[in-house]
């Protein structure tokens, strides 16, 4: 009971471990999920800076693709050059807004790019004067008001393209960060989740293992009981035999007839357990005996006993009963038979046993024309036969006994519900 208690407790042990660690596992889930989100969160703001970048670029160059349109046109005075300036501010003035948009949720940002809007309009508007007016000479193409306005361009895009810079590579740090703790993370949950699937399949294999034992232990100890029964059987069979050899023995060297009778009574009675035991050996069963089966070569044994070899015949169906019964019906079938075959002789009529089962009702009839058959229970005590052992044997198994009043038949029937009936060899 100790030990049973113990295994408990260590059952529970490792249950409650590998609960802790399957919770330890979901809880490293969950975190690794709060980080891969911020991994992509942070990621996203990697992209912003260099969109930001990128479109602070694209104004600056599409300024000054509008600034050789312009030129060109003062120069050539080609209707192209000026739809190709037009084309050129009019990506400029969109990068401005889609710069606005992107900085919106940076004070400073939108106040540097509302500051470049302002300059870049003036910018434009300054190159598009020119273009609107009567064709001039060449050296008004160089504007000092130009060039000043293009440095203050430069200038505003170099400031946002400095602070997104700097943005860029505090983000990319923390990308960096949150990946190299996203890998951690996983190494780590890779190692737990193989150490627990190590731990419990070990686990598994170690139990399967001591069930395996325990399972052979069991059938060795079954294979071991097996054997000792078996010997048992031996024995109590050799025990049996021995004593109807010394009866037999005891008989041969009585002198006095009604000692005789009893020795030799006796040892049918031996006989008949001494048969059903021998068929419950031959069939390796404990607890049931072939009744049918075993009818026949009984009855040879109590006739042989007699001299009255052939004059027993036997109708019988195979059919399995519990031993008790077995014994009870064989002794009480003995009992009945030893008075009619002690008085034949070679003229005497044979006498025919049946053996009949209808549903769970199993009956047996002993025919006899000689009438030597007792014809009432008075009648069978007057000739001797042991009726306190058939009256006890039949109150055991619940039998129902009749006599003929001619001495000519007997019946007895038992009602046996475990009794099943089996195919004869």
């Amino acid at each position: 009971m100790r030990t049973w208690a113990v295994d408990m407790l260590l059952r529970q042990r490792v249950r409650l471990a590998g609960l802790a660690a399957l919770g330890g596992i979901v809880a490293l889930l969950l975190i690794m999920q709060s980080i891969f989100a911020e991994v992509v969160s942070s990621e996203k703001w990697v992209n912003h800076s260099h969109q930001v970048r990128n479109t602070a670029t694209l104004v600056l160059s599409h300024i000054l693709a509008a600034e050789s349109a312009q030129r060109l046109y003062l120069l050539v005075h080609a209707p192209e050059a000026r739809d190709r300036f037009q084309g050129y501010r009019d990506d400029a003035t969109n990068q401005l807004l889609a710069l606005s948009t992107l900085t919106s949720d940076n004070p400073d940002q939108a106040r540097r790019v509302t500051a470049l809007t302002a300059l870049s309009t003036a910018r434009l508007d300054a190159l598009q004067m020119p273009m609107a007016q009567t064709p001039a000479a060449p050296d008004r193409i160089t504007l000092e008001r130009g060039e000043s306005l293009m440095a203050e361009v430069r200038d505003q895009i170099a400031a946002i393209d400095d602070v997104e810079r700097a943005l860029l590579t505090q983000r990319q740090g923390r990308v960096n960060g949150l990946r190299l703790l996203f890998v951690a993370g996983s190494v780590v949950i890779c190692v737990v989740a193989g150490g627990l699937v190590w731990r419990l399949s070990s686990g598994a294999m170690s139990e399967a293992d001591r069930e395996s034992r325990v399972r052979q232990q069991l059938q060795d100890m079954l294979d071991e009981k097996g054997r000792l029964l078996r010997e048992i059987n031996h024995r109590v069979g050799n025990g049996l035999a021995m004593i109807g050899t010394l009866l037999q023995l005891q008989t041969h060297d009585t002198k006095d007839p009604q000692a005789e009778r009893a020795l030799a009574e006796a040892r049918t009675r031996v006989l008949a357990i001494n048969e059903v035991h021998k068929r419950m050996l031959q069939a390796e069963t404990v607890d049931e005996v072939e009744f049918g089966a075993l009818l026949p070569a009984f009855c040879r044994e109590v006739a042989a006993e007699y001299g009255a070899l052939d004059r027993v015949r036997v109708t019988s169906t195979p059919v399995l009963l519990p031993v008790e019964t077995g014994v009870a019906l064989a002794l009480i079938l003995n009992e009945m038979l030893t008075p009619t075959l002690r008085r034949s002789d070679q003229l005497s009529s044979p006498v025919h046993l049946s053996l009949n089962l209808v549903e769970n009702r199993l009956s047996c009839f002993i025919d006899d024309p000689s009438g030597q058959l007792p014809s009432d229970m008075g009648a069978a005590r007057v000739a001797g036969i042991g009726m306190t052992v058939v009256q006890a044997l039949c109150r055991q198994i619940g039998a129902e006994m009749a006599f003929d009043k001619a001495g000519t038949q007997f019946y007895i029937s038992v009602i046996v519900p475990r009794t099943r009936k089996v195919q004869a060899a």
